[in-house]
């Protein structure tokens, strides 16, 4: 029951990285540093939180959604303030992009992680390995959709993923 617990958990608070990973992929070329980075980031987030597990939630609590919410208002105001790239001349999602992106939804895993204890290093491999496939996923399906105005719809949902970390 405890892997399916941990399985479940993991693919719910990964959702946030599939939207992430898609959004930015419709403007940007897809590659694996952002899928890397967002899972090495909720792995090393997992990790911390499993070390120190209870004094985090303490002094932490419902200010972890507020942090990882400004991250992604943040991204999504860079998304709409930049220029509309041609399909042929997109550049890569960055290393700093990466980064952000990893600690703004790694944040959930983290949080969600400090319900499971007990379960020992299982739940942080776990985090990392599903976050990394649901940003590859997101970046493999936004190839396939042809949009307009990509920094619009970016900036949108990733205002909209801020918006839901702070309800």
């Amino acid at each position: 029951m405890t892997i399916l617990t941990v399985a479940t958990t993991a693919i719910i608070v990964s959702l946030d990285s599939f939207v992430a990973g898609f959004s930015l992929s419709l403007s940007k070329k897809a590659n694996l540093i952002l899928p890397s980075a967002v899972a090495l980031i909720t792995l090393l987030l997992c990790l911390v939180t499993t070390l120190v597990g209870s004094f985090l939630e303490k002094y932490l609590g419902k200010n972890v959604d507020y942090f990882g919410a400004a991250l992604l208002g943040l991204l999504a105001v860079i998304s709409l303030v930049r220029k509309d790239e041609e399909n042929t001349t997109l550049s890569t999602v960055t290393l700093a992009e990466s980064c952000t992106i990893g600690f703004a939804v790694g944040m959930d895993a983290a949080v969600a992680n400090l319900s499971l204890t007990g379960v020992g290093l299982i739940a942080p491999l776990v985090f990392g390995v599903t976050h990394f496939f649901t940003v590859l996923l997101g970046q493999v399906l936004a190839k396939k959709v042809q949009l307009k105005h990509t920094n619009v719809f970016t900036a949108v949902v990733l205002f909209v993923l801020a918006i839901t970390k702070i309800i």
